[in-house]
């Protein structure tokens, strides 16, 4: 698989943390932060607009990069031609299909609505054919309709090979994504998986429901589990002199009629850290 973007040792401030990490082809990253985190001037960098303050941003082939118009006076229907892409006709019309802005085609972009607007900045990124989409924010804009289709739009990109990275802090483009960079300040808080930052949340929880039996219930008295996430599933361990907890959790033993198991969310996560 191919490297599209490399960074190596880059910080947004000075004697700030450092970030190094490879996105290959078809790969994706999310950067994630409260306003004026610096997620923009991040994305900007990797466009290869700027020089960070510390590091450096090596990007391997084309980039689209998805920002807001200069101008809302064009049409929608004339994106492609304005944005430099003509012969591209079938592609944006599949994209104003995907996008719900076929039957505003004929309409400027000052008569969109934020969500149609943000619909229409991501049009010329999505109709190129580039090695790496940047897309600043525009996700998190999208109506729960409209959503769906670009996230599916976005997944056929990749599955061709465009490494994508997107601004966000909608928990289910975090989760879809999968790896993401958590910024504060211009600093750097976290980079890594999904996964990874769920380890930053708060303790998963196990409720067991029983009938009301004191001798099984005293058998596991005081009941302590700590449940961590692993690649194929959730793994339990007891702290010592309580086998049998784990014993009672994967048996069903005894009156046991239900385990549910609450998972910390990735707010809560990203609330930690910030």
């Amino acid at each position: 698989m191919s490297e599209v973007l490399i960074l190596h040792h880059l910080s947004l401030i000075p004697n700030g943390a450092t970030l190094s990490l490879v996105v290959s082809a078809g790969q994706s990253l999310t950067i994630v932060g409260p306003s004026r985190s610096g997620k923009t001037s991040l994305l900007r960098l990797l466009a290869g607009q700027g020089r960070p303050q510390e590091g450096y941003v090596s990007i391997q082939g084309s980039v689209a990069f998805a920002t807001a118009f200069a101008s809302r006076k064009p049409k929608v229907g004339s994106l492609a031609k304005f944005q430099g892409h003509q012969g591209r006709s079938s592609r944006i019309t599949e994209l104003l299909l995907a996008t719900r802005l076929w039957d505003r085609r004929t309409d400027s972009l000052a008569d969109l609505s934020d969500s149609e607007l943000a619909a229409a900045e991501l049009l010329g990124p999505l109709s190129q054919d580039s090695n790496l989409l940047l897309i600043d924010g525009q996700l998190d804009r999208l109506d729960p309709w409209v959503f769906r289709s670009v996230m599916a739009v976005l997944g056929e990109k990749m599955n061709q090979g465009t490494a994508v990275v997107a601004v966000t802090n909608r928990p289910d483009v975090i989760k879809e994504l999968g790896t993401l960079v958590v910024l504060s300040d211009y600093a750097i808080k976290f980079a890594g998986s999904v996964v990874d930052l769920l380890r930053h949340g708060p303790n998963h929880e196990v409720t067991v429901k029983t009938k009301n039996q004191p001798g099984v219930r005293a058998l596991v008295e005081p009941f302590r589990v700590s449940v961590q996430p692993c690649e194929d599933g959730i793994r339990f361990f007891a702290p010592e002199g309580q086998d049998l907890v784990a014993h009672l959790l994967r048996e069903g033993y005894g009156d046991i009629e239900f385990i549910t198991l609450k998972q910390p969310t990735i707010e809560e996560a990203l609330s930690r850290l910030i």
